[in-house]
């Protein structure tokens, strides 16, 4: 039954478009007014700002706030005016806040709250909650979410800023200044929170973050590329987001190692190593400086020579600051000495007596003698006790090469806000490496306990904040899982006692889908193509997580059924089969998942951590799990 006030809310979302276009007009026509000198800024302004209005377009307004004293507010992706007239409000503003939390225990002064259902900038449908009233309009909120969440999966994640649910908007708008950790099991929406919280923060604490910026830091370049859409679409184009091997963009990781070398290069006892590395290399002074200027002979005291090297090491915050610190103090010292000797006939400036001390590489050798230049790359080989250099950096050396970095070269570029997804995979090592990007320990982190795959197997979130700046952090969880559905969920839930007995089980906030398919092959592999190219022919994403040893038999035999398992990475999330082992799929969703031989998944894996790639692989589907399978079923 089409909504009596379907017309007039057309009307009303017609209006809203006319402002954005105007608003477009006046943004374009500001670069005529610039000059010269202000050009070049107010370009990339234009255009950032025309990107943003480009992003709006998709859903300009998804709702409308009805008061009790009277009065409405259309709420949407941006902040939509008219000249003195306030059209649209942002999601993020304050005024919008009871669109997501407004209750009939607590209606927040909200007599309705109406959603609409649009395509492009066309109104198709309308949702009303009464507060206080009578009760809903045509169709009631968990339509919409359902709809929503039963949509097919695209190559990249959608935003959710239409659908937010309360216990979502209270973490996205948590107002702290240290440390949130965001827990919550598979299709809780933490990437999701995460993200948004990234615009919330921009909007909310505007002057200090646009001059800082916001930092989002993934597990791989795969999950980057994947949720790279939703800052954009929300219009935010400024937030820098990388995966964990790149936020050292000098150096690719492009192998792994094997599991306990993982391990021991991850453990913090390897800062201490590396520093003891770096120190070794410096050295006692064992000249004195001198230098004849004209007829006269200019020299400095190894004994003050010595202070100088103390006082330059004491404190400095890098090897590179130590040496800056004993040049100069070696230079002032040599100074005083020649100004002491010559007195009133002493004419020669500082600047030319380090023109002097510096001829022929004088000076430089001087301190090179004390404080040699270090390279990290070398310096890691030396602490790792190899005969040269590898031909590939793995993931764990891009965190010991960072914190080199830093030992030799001083902090690296720092954010005012830090976000970490799937952040209970990562080591102590690349936690360090995540803190000293995060100017005064300001980070949001979400994970899973129950989901902690990496080298480290963690089993409380303070075993992982102990290695991040400030005492303490509030640990918040998100509950229900809009994702998975309920048949999918009772098949994934009987391990957490195994993975995680402290954690709580995430409640399925859907269910009707179909059960899981278990079928046993002899040639797992073959099966398990066969079955995801049937997938295939239908609607949806579709992805085979498989053992790490099984993958290449897989991806062959889907090659040569020509079937796409190549390309970029952004094309490996297109409409074709993916072959994934269970710690590529981390943070992915896809509507259908054949899941092969799950008893190796458990098996290539040490102790807990085994079965916790497991629960990752089950819980990846949206709509269909099917498990193929030679061995017998590790849960049974």
């Amino acid at each position: 039954m089409t909504h009596p006030d379907l017309a007039d809310e057309q009307a009303y979302l017609d209006h809203a478009y006319a402002c954005l276009e105007r608003m477009r007009e006046r943004v374009g026509r500001a670069l005529d007014a610039a000059n010269e000198f202000s050009a070049v800024a107010l370009e990339a302004w234009q255009r950032k700002t025309l990107e943003s209005y480009e992003d709006a377009e998709r859903g300009i307004c998804f709702g409308r706030l009805d008061m009790d004293e009277g009065g409405s507010l259309y709420v949407g992706r941006r902040w939509i005016h008219d000249e003195d007239e306030l059209v649209v409000v942002n999601w993020q503003a304050p005024a919008a806040r009871p669109f997501y939390t407004a209750t009939p225990v607590t209606p927040q002064h909200v007599s309705r709250r109406r959603r609409f259902r649009t395509d492009g900038r066309r109104l198709v449908d309308i949702a009303d909650e009464t507060f206080g009233g009578s009760g809903d309009g045509p169709r009631s909120l968990g339509d919409f979410l359902l709809e929503e969440l039963e949509r097919s999966r695209d190559e990249r994640m959608r935003d959710i800023v239409e659908t937010i649910q309360a216990d979502q908007y209270w973490l996205i708008t948590h107002d702290t200044e240290g440390i949130l950790v965001v827990q919550g099991g598979p299709g809780t929406g933490k990437t999701a929170v995460g993200l948004h919280r990234a615009s919330w923060l921009l909007f909310t604490h505007a002057r200090r973050l646009r001059r800082d910026g916001v930092l989002v830091v993934g597990p791989n370049r795969t999950f980057i590329e994947y949720v790279s859409h939703v800052l954009p679409s929300l219009g935010e184009t400024s937030v820098v987001q990388r995966a964990i091997g790149d936020l050292r963009e000098r150096s690719q990781p492009e192998a792994r190692d094997e599991p306990e070398l993982d391990r021991r290069k991850g453990d913090a006892a390897m800062a201490e190593l590396l520093r003891e590395t770096v120190t070794a290399h410096r050295r006692e002074p064992e000249q004195q400086l001198e230098a004849m200027l004209g007829m006269n002979y200019v020299r400095v005291p190894l004994a003050r020579v010595r202070e100088i090297a103390d006082e330059a090491w004491e404190d400095a915050p890098s090897w590179e600051a130590a040496r800056a610190r004993l040049r100069m103090g070696l230079l002032r010292a040599f100074y005083r000495a020649y100004s002491d000797k010559l007195g009133a006939a002493g004419m020669r400036t500082f600047e030319e007596l380090e023109k002097a001390l510096s001829k022929s590489g004088y000076l430089k050798r001087f301190v090179d003698a004390i404080l040699p230049p270090l390279a990290p790359e070398r310096m890691l080989v030396e602490a790792l006790g190899l005969a040269r250099r590898p031909k590939q950096w793995t993931h764990a050396d891009i965190a010991l090469l960072d914190e080199l970095d830093e030992l030799i070269h001083g902090r690296p570029k720092t954010f005012g806000h830090v976000i970490v997804d799937e952040a209970q995979d990562l080591t102590p090592m690349q936690l360090r490496m995540v803190a000293r990007r995060a100017a005064g320990g300001w980070l949001t982190l979400l994970g899973d306990i129950a989901q902690s795959t990496g080298p480290i197997a963690y089993e409380h979130w303070d075993e992982l904040l102990e290695h991040l700046p400030g005492e303490d952090a509030d640990v918040e969880e998100l509950v229900v899982a809009y994702r998975v559905p309920s048949e999918i969920m009772a098949l994934a839930l009987p391990l957490l006692p195994r993975i995680a007995p402290h954690a709580r089980p995430p409640e399925a906030y859907r269910e009707g889908g179909e059960a899981p398919r278990l079928i046993q092959d002899a040639d797992v592999a073959r099966r398990a193509a066969e079955e995801a190219v049937v997938l295939d022919a239908g609607e949806g994403s579709v992805a085979i997580v498989a053992p790490l040893g099984l993958v290449p038999a897989v991806r062959d035999l889907l090659t040569r059924a020509e079937v796409d398992v190549e390309g970029s990475t952004v094309e490996e999330l297109g409409p074709a089969v993916r072959v994934l082992d269970a710690r590529e799929a981390k943070g992915l969703e896809f509507d259908h998942v054949v899941l092969a031989e799950p008893a190796a998944i458990v098996e290539e894996v040490e102790g807990v951590q085994g079965w916790r790639h497991l629960y990752v692989a089950l819980t990846r589907a949206t709509k269909s799990l099917t498990v193929v399978h030679r061995e017998p079923l590790p849960w049974a």
